[in-house]
């Protein structure tokens, strides 16, 4: 989701003869494609999130609730970008009380548990607690792409990625307005983290600590162990597709030419849905 916001706001305001718009269709189709282009996958998915409340909204009230609704004129272009994810004939998967994260979560571990290289195409920092010799994260745009491994997860955020969420629950996370501790920020946090490696090692070496640090974060012990527990992705969610349902297929491209004409599409960046040479494929583990 955070792709088809970014799309949006991205790029210019766009709309075919009818005037449905169609910016943001537009936007996380070049984003998609170029992510294929450049990594050539096996198996490939998109998932997206859905209305129904996750076990963090039930958890904590607030989760998420700064966030303004959706424009209009994105939420008229949601089934177009499905629809155009499924004409290239990319697996497209919401399911219900979970998030895209987890669901993207539940299906790298699956993958890495067959020694399959999974990268996860996300701009959320939560999935960094993922990363590991099998799986990384794909920090991609328009026209430049990132992939994290463990080592730039730690050069990035100063801690490991088994550390992320015991970093991000000292820190907060703004995007899903969890707070963190008050006056723990990025610097202090990380520092914390790598003298006493987890947060049950900080609380255990809580004396050693002096002035408001050790105050703060002895106020905010009890909220702290339900922070971690929403920034916890979850590996587990019941997903009805195997690995073998991810393969790699050409698009339907009578499908794709139909609709491409009913938005109004004439560019030639998706000519070809998917690479055929690996001579250029980036670097990824």
């Amino acid at each position: 989701m955070a792709y088809v916001y970014r799309a949006y706001y991205a790029v210019p305001p766009m709309s075919n003869v009818n005037g449905v718009p169609t910016n943001a269709v537009f936007g996380f189709v070049r984003i998609l494609q170029k992510i294929i282009a450049d990594v050539i996958p096996d198996f490939v998915v998109v998932a997206f999130d859905t209305k129904e409340p996750t076990f963090r909204h039930k958890q904590y009230e607030a989760y998420k609730a700064q966030r303004p609704p959706m424009p209009d004129e994105l939420v008229q272009q949601l089934p177009w970008i499905k629809e155009y994810v499924q004409t290239l004939n990319i697996p497209c998967l919401e399911y219900p009380g979970y998030e895209a994260d987890d669901v993207l979560a539940t299906l790298a571990v699956c993958a890495s548990a067959r020694d399959v290289n999974t990268l996860i195409a996300t701009a959320d920092k939560d999935l960094c607690q993922l990363v590991s010799d099998r799986i990384g994260i794909l920090q991609a745009g328009f026209n430049s792409s990132e992939v994290l491994d463990a080592e730039r997860v730690t050069s990035k955020f100063g801690v490991s990625p088994r550390q992320i969420v015991d970093y991000l629950a000292l820190v907060g996370d703004s995007a899903d307005n969890i707070p963190g501790v008050e006056g723990i920020g990025p610097k202090t946090a990380a520092k914390l983290l790598q003298q006493f490696d987890t947060l049950d090692g900080i609380y255990a070496h809580i004396e050693e600590l002096t002035g408001k640090a050790k105050e703060r974060l002895l106020s905010a012990r009890e909220f702290i162990a339900t922070t971690k527990k929403l920034l916890q992705v979850d590996c587990a969610v019941p997903i009805r597709e195997v690995l073998d349902d991810l393969h790699v297929k050409e698009p339907d491209r009578t499908k794709l030419q139909t609709l491409r004409a009913y938005l109004n599409f004439r560019t030639p960046l998706d000519s070809s849905a998917h690479a055929t040479s690996r001579d250029q494929q980036m670097e990824l583990f």
